[in-house]
């Protein structure tokens, strides 16, 4: 399993959680995450030694529409 943490919580905003063993592609979305909780718990068939990139986004709907933040990049995590 994954762990992402984050410290910026807001009301309405959520945080959606992207995976892939590609740095710069092939990223799917794994979670999706109301922003006030500041962690999410993935559990997902991961593969044992094998290097996984995550990447953060957030929205927050406004209107009829969700407004995105820019990516935010994560680390390199290496299972066990």
């Amino acid at each position: 399993k994954v762990k992402v943490f984050w410290n910026q919580k807001g009301n309405g905003i959520k945080v959606q959680v992207f995976c892939s063993t590609k740095k710069n592609k092939g990223y799917k979305k794994i979670a999706t995450v109301n922003s006030m909780k500041g962690k999410a718990v993935i559990k997902k068939k991961l593969k044992s030694k094998k290097k996984y990139y995550v990447r953060v986004r957030t929205y927050k709907i406004v209107g009829r529409k969700k407004v995105y933040s820019s990516w935010i990049n994560g680390k390199a995590i290496k299972t066990k």
